[in-house]
């Protein structure tokens, strides 16, 4: 496949606007089954790495830093966790060009920002079927109704937007430390856009409008345990392989 070609493939899978519109059509608006919106939040950018080559023209680092900008500032205003996290998505993943070519992110970097995705994916899922949808302010008080439900959300939010102990606060930080110091400002300014929107999102679920009789059911054991277990995994895997996602992954 020639140099050219694949590039063009690639911003399809580490979407870059206007390009970024399937992914976000898909994983936020098309697709109705949480598995396969999971699935796509791990695929895509698997695919995309692998597609980034040795060579990328620099113009496509400011074209990328745009790109991941223009959907962290949607984020602010999103309150729809569907679409919420389809919009982190192509904002994260935009981030994944920013690298100069000799720290190239490779699968365990993707695998890093998508895999939190996808359990987030799961737990809209658990959400619209107690609730009827997952839009933050409709309902609120998660914390005094749902304990359980509102632990795992904040844990998966605090993952998704790369906090610390988590995979993809060490993937961001290696995207700043091997991107130009412009771009690794920049990246730090979308990293603080996602925080500042996880802090809405998370408001408008805990503080939100009180929930009337009869309030849905919180989590079970089993679900929880369907939740926590592969995020308990994650966290251990992102420990074990830090130096690797450091260094680009």
């Amino acid at each position: 496949m020639s140099d050219a070609l694949r590039l063009f493939a690639a911003i399809w899978f580490l979407p870059l606007f206007p390009f970024s519109g399937v992914f976000v059509y898909l994983a936020g608006r098309k697709l109705r089954s949480a598995a396969a919106r999971g699935a796509v939040f791990i695929v895509w950018p698997l695919l995309g790495v692998s597609l980034v080559g040795a060579y990328v023209p620099p113009w496509l680092h400011a074209w990328a830093l745009f790109s991941a900008l223009l959907y962290a500032v949607r984020l602010l205003a999103m309150r729809d966790l569907r679409l919420w996290s389809a919009y982190l998505g192509a904002s994260a993943f935009a981030l994944l060009w920013l690298p100069l070519p000799e720290h190239a992110p490779g699968w365990l970097a993707a695998l890093g920002l998508g895999i939190p995705l996808a359990l987030l994916a799961q737990l809209a899922a658990v959400l619209e079927e107690r609730f009827g949808a997952a839009y933050c302010g409709l309902y609120g008080g998660l914390y005094l109704k749902q304990p359980r439900l509102a632990g795992a959300l904040t844990l998966l939010t605090l993952s998704a937007v790369a906090s610390p102990i988590f995979p993809g606060f060490f993937v961001l930080t290696g995207v700043a430390l091997h991107a130009g110091f412009a771009y690794a400002i920049g990246a730090l300014i979308v990293w603080l856009l996602w925080t500042w929107a996880a802090v809405l999102l998370l408001q408008g679920f805990m503080l939100g409008k009180p929930q009337t009789a009869p309030v849905p059911s919180d989590l079970s054991g089993a679900e929880l345990a369907a939740l926590g277990v592969p995020a308990a995994v994650f966290v251990g895997a992102g420990l074990f392989f830090v130096t690797t996602l450091l260094s680009g992954g």
